[in-house]
C-alpha cells in the first residue's frame, strides 16, 4: 500500500480552510492546504472587510449632509466619487490579503494551488494525474458561491451578485433593484443608496424575521424608509423581469398589490450556498442534504475522517464560526477522532447597516422552544439619553432571560454601536451571568451600553 502523503488535508484555503490547518499543524500533524484560486477568503476579498470599507465611506457622506440637526452648516454638498471609494476599498483589501498571506505563510503546513476533489477511497484528487492521501483526516472548507432565484425572465436580463459588485470600478448605476434583506442585502443597498443610486430593496418576508426579531426589523424599517433614495418592497415578490430597452422592468406583488418598476441594474443578494459542486461527495459517501454537507457537532460527516468547516457546512456564515469551526475540524482531523464539537450557544450575528444589528444566543420564541421559561425586556433606544444626544432616531434592544434564575440567554440590539454592545452580553453569557450581575456591574453614564440597566430593571421583577 502507497505510504500517506500528509497526516492532514485541508481543502479550501479561507478562513475556516487556514485556520484547520495552522491548528493541524500546531498538534504536529504534517498538513496540505489545497486551495483553488487566489488566497486570501471570502471575507477578505468579496465579503466583509471590502463591504465595511464601502459602507464607510457611504456613511461618512450620509452624515456630511444630515450636519444641521447638530447646528453645523456646510458650504457646499459632498459628493460621492464612486473611483476613489472603489480605490480605497481595494487599497485595503489589499493590504487585508497581504496579512492573511503572511500568516498562511508562516503556518507550517503546504500550499498547493489546485481544485481538490474526494475520491471514492477517500484521497483527494488535485488535478494533473496527482492524487493526495491522508492518513488521519480531511477536512472540506470550500466556502460557497451565490444563490439564485428562479424568477421568470431572468435569463434574459443581466443579474448581479455581491461578487459582481466588488468588481465594479468606474461608477454606480443610477437606479438598481436589490433583491434579498440579508446581510448583503441590507449592506449593499444602504450603500448605493447614500451614494446616489435610486434603490428598491425587495424581500420575501418582514425584515430580520429570519433572525427571529421581526419587531427590532419594524423599526429597521422605519430607518429604511427614512432614507433618501430608497425604497421598500418588504414583503414583496419579484413576479418576472424583462428587458426594457437598456434597463429592466420588474413586475413586483407586494401582499397583493401589483407593481411595476424600471432600473438599471438588479443585484440578487439572496446568500450563498456551499461550494459543493463537483467535489465527489457522492463517490467518497459524504451524504448532502439539499446543498448541505450532513455533519454531526463534531463537524465530522458520513464518511468517518472527513469533516466539514465555515460556508460550507451551510449553517452560519460567519467569520468568526468559520475561524471556530476550522479549530474543531483541523483538532478531530490531526487527532484523529471526533475528539472535540461546537458549542453554538454564543453563536452571534451582526448586520451592519445603519444603524447596525446585532444580536448573541437565543430569542424569547427560541428559548421557549427549547423548554425555557423565558421572559424579554424591550427599550426603545431612540428615546435614552446617549442615543438623543447622538442624533440617533431608530433603535431597540432585546435582552432574554430565564425567568426563575435570572440566567441571560440572548439579546439583540438594533441601534448605534450594536456591533461593539452585543459583546458585553456575550461576555456575560459566557460566565453564565444574570440580570443580577448586570444589575450589580457598573455601567458609565452617558452611554448606550448603560441602557442594559433598563433592561435588567424590567426583567429583575417579571411578570407571573
Amino acid at each position: 500500500m502507497t505510504a500517506p502523503d500528509f497526516d492532514v488535508i485541508v481543502i479550501g484555503g479561507g478562513s475556516a480552510g487556514s485556520r484547520a490547518a495552522r491548528t493541524a499543524a500546531a498538534l504536529g500533524a504534517r498538513v496540505a492546504m489545497i486551495n483553488d484560486g487566489e488566497l486570501g477568503g471570502l471575507c477578505i476579498l468579496r465579503g466583509c472587510m471590502p463591504t465595511k470599507a464601502m459602507l464607510a465611506s457611504a456613511h461618512a457622506l450620509h452624515e456630511t449632509r444630515h450636519l444641521a440637526r447638530f447646528g453645523i452648516r456646510l458650504e457646499g454638498r459632498a459628493v460621492a466619487d464612486f473611483p476613489a471609494i472603489i480605490e480605497r476599498k481595494e487599497r485595503l483589501v489589499r493590504r487585508f490579503q497581504q496579512a492573511k498571506i503572511r500568516g498562511i505563510e508562516q503556518g507550517g503546513y503546504e500550499v498547493t494551488d489546485a481544485r481538490g476533489r474526494l475520491t471514492a477511497d477517500g484521497a483527494v484528487d488535485i488535478g494533473g494525474g496527482r492524487v493526495l492521501r491522508a492518513s488521519r483526516g480531511v477536512v472540506l472548507a470550500v466556502g460557497s458561491v451565490p444563490t439564485m432565484l428562479p424568477i421568470p425572465g431572468i435569463e434574459d436580463v443581466p443579474v448581479w451578485t455581491s461578487d459582481d459588485v466588488m468588481a465594479l470600478r468606474d461608477r454606480a448605476p443610477a437606479s438598481m433593484v436589490v433583491q434579498g434583506g440579508g446581510p448583503i442585502g441590507l449592506e449593499l443597498a444602504q450603500f448605493f443608496a447614500r451614494i446616489g443610486t435610486e434603490v428598491l430593496l425587495v424581500n420575501r418576508s418582514p425584515l430580520l424575521a429570519r433572525c427571529g426579531v421581526a419587531h427590532l426589523g419594524e423599526e429597521l424599517r422605519r430607518a429604511l424608509e427614512a432614507e433618501e433614495n430608497m425604497q421598500l418592497a418588504v414583503p414583496g415578490v419579484i413576479e418576472q423581469v424583462e428587458r426594457d430597452g437598456a434597463a429592466i422592468r420588474f413586475s413586483i406583488d407586494e401582499q397583493g398589490r401589483r407593481r411595476t418598476h424600471r432600473a438599471e441594474a438588479f443585484l440578487m443578494a439572496t446568500g450563498r450556498r456551499p461550494a459543493i459542486d463537483d467535489l465527489g461527495l457522492d463517490e467518497a459517501g459524504v451524504r448532502v442534504e439539499g446543498t448541505t454537507i450532513v455533519h454531526d457537532r463534531a463537524l465530522q460527516t458520513t464518511r468517518p475522517g472527513v469533516y466539514v468547516a465555515g460556508d460550507a457546512t451551510g449553517w452560519h456564515e460567519i467569520l468568526h464560526v468559520a475561524n471556530q469551526e476550522g479549530e474543531v475540524a483541523g483538532h478531530n482531523a490531526a487527532v484523529g477522532r471526533p475528539e472535540r464539537e461546537m458549542d453554538y450557544r454564543l453563536l452571534m450575528q451582526v448586520i451592519f447597516p445603519d444603524p447596525p444589528f446585532a444580536r448573541v444566543g437565543a430569542t424569547l420564541a427560541e428559548a421557549c422552544a427549547a423548554g425555557c421559561d423565558a421572559v424579554e425586556a424591550v427599550v426603545d433606544l431612540g428615546t435614552t439619553g446617549r442615543a438623543l444626544t447622538m442624533g440617533a432616531e431608530y433603535g431597540r434592544w432585546s435582552l432574554v432571560a430565564e425567568r426563575r434564575s435570572g440566567e441571560i440567554l440572548g439579546s439583540a440590539i438594533l441601534g448605534p454601536r450594536a456591533d461593539e454592545i452585543i459583546h458585553a452580553v456575550a461576555a456575560a453569557m459566557y460566565y453564565r451571568g444574570t440580570v443580577g450581575d448586570l444589575l450589580a456591574m457598573p455601567w458609565y453614564h452617558p452611554t448606550v451600553s448603560e441602557v442594559i440597566l433598563d433592561l435588567a430593571r424590567k426583567l429583575g421583577s417579571p411578570a407571573p
